[in-house]
């Protein structure tokens, strides 16, 4: 399918479109695509997953900037809305049909654990330094942002915030 082709299709679209980029070849993608495809069928009418060959389609891997498979690209009304890369549990992409199913919004992939317990980890010692060596409130406060960027994703005040300043800059 070329790019142009693609678009049209996806234009056309009533449905969100879960579009799984593979590769015969990818041993990750062998993992997922029974699971994709099994959602597929339970989720039939309500959300539309279209697999496409990456050795097949390389001028729409191009167009979509994909460097890595597998890669996951949501689109609803035309829009892509997320995407994600490698492989992800059954757990995880059952969630994601069904909040494309429902309507929602689906969360963008998260940190890993080490990467939260890092985070964190840097945070807490920041904040420590600065408490008993008395160091200006800026390391302080970079101290909470390190702590926060470990947590962020998970915060459903920020979620809506952001969600908001999406509408606002969007202008809907």
């Amino acid at each position: 399918m070329n790019p142009q082709e693609f678009f049209e299709k996806l234009k056309q679209n009533k449905n969100p479109v879960v579009v799984d980029l593979w590769a015969p070849w990818c041993g990750p993608c062998k993992m997922v695509k029974p699971i994709l495809e099994k959602l597929a069928i339970e989720y039939s009418g309500r959300v539309d997953l279209w697999q496409i060959n990456a050795d097949d389609n390389q001028d729409l891997l191009r167009e979509l900037k994909v460097y890595g498979i597998p890669t996951l690209i949501v689109y609803r009304d035309g829009k892509e809305t997320m995407r994600q890369v490698g492989a992800k549990p059954a757990s995880a992409l059952q969630m994601l049909f069904e909040t494309l199913a429902s309507g929602g919004e689906p969360a963008p992939a998260g940190l890993s654990g080490m990467d939260r317990f890092i985070r964190m980890g840097i945070g807490i010692a920041i904040i420590m330094i600065s408490w008993t060596s008395q160091v200006n409130w800026l390391w302080f406060v970079l101290g909470g942002v390190f702590m926060f960027s470990a947590i962020y994703d998970r915060c459903p005040l920020w979620r809506a915030l952001t969600k908001q300043f999406k509408k606002i800059s969007e202008g809907t």
